[in-house]
């Protein structure tokens, strides 16, 4: 083989094994209080007066109580320490189109030409989102904890793996009770 051919077949697979590379692994953001946090225990869903409840809205919030349950946290309907809410923002992501490029250049007496070709390997379809889940303490009304995370979607509705996915990375920047 010759060594020209060798360069391209190696830059060719050097382009294809970066495309099929994992992605990078996201990161929890996470904001709280100055004052630190309430020593919260128990929990209870921050309501929204009026707001008809989804299948994402069911699903997350099944996916967030069961992970403070197994952090050692106890959902309660009355009189928590804190509450929580989350808040899921998506798009959905452009279709990748390949492209084409032609180029003609010269110099020292020469004439060149070259087509370049574009393809979108390892792109996904479908949408991207932030979550975030907030806690509130419910003695001050304020918010004390809040993590986000930005994610890839199949759907603007999430999966229930989906949303035990999202949860469980979110919260596992949340502090285990004392």
């Amino acid at each position: 083989m010759s060594a020209r051919k060798q360069v391209v077949l190696s830059a060719l697979t050097v382009a294809i094994l970066s495309a099929c590379a994992a992605t990078a692994s996201r990161q929890v953001r996470v904001d709280q209080a100055e004052g630190g946090l309430p020593n919260c225990r128990t929990f209870a869903w921050h309501a929204t007066p009026g707001d008809v409840e989804s299948l994402t809205d069911q699903r997350v919030r099944t996916a967030v109580m069961s992970r403070l349950k197994a952090k050692g946290y106890q959902e309660v309907a009355d009189k928590p320490d804190c509450r929580v809410a989350y808040h899921l923002s998506t798009r959905e992501l452009p279709k990748a189109k390949p492209g084409v490029g032609v180029g003609v250049g010269g110099g020292s007496g020469g004439l060149g030409g070259g087509i370049g070709v574009s393809l979108p390997i390892g792109r996904k379809s479908g949408f991207t989102g932030t979550f975030v889940v907030d806690v509130i303490d419910n003695t001050k009304n304020a918010q004390v904890w809040s993590g986000s995370l930005d994610a890839e979607l199949a759907a603007a509705e999430v999966t229930e793996g989906e949303a035990a996915d999202l949860a469980s990375e979110v919260l596992s920047a949340y502090p285990n009770p004392k």
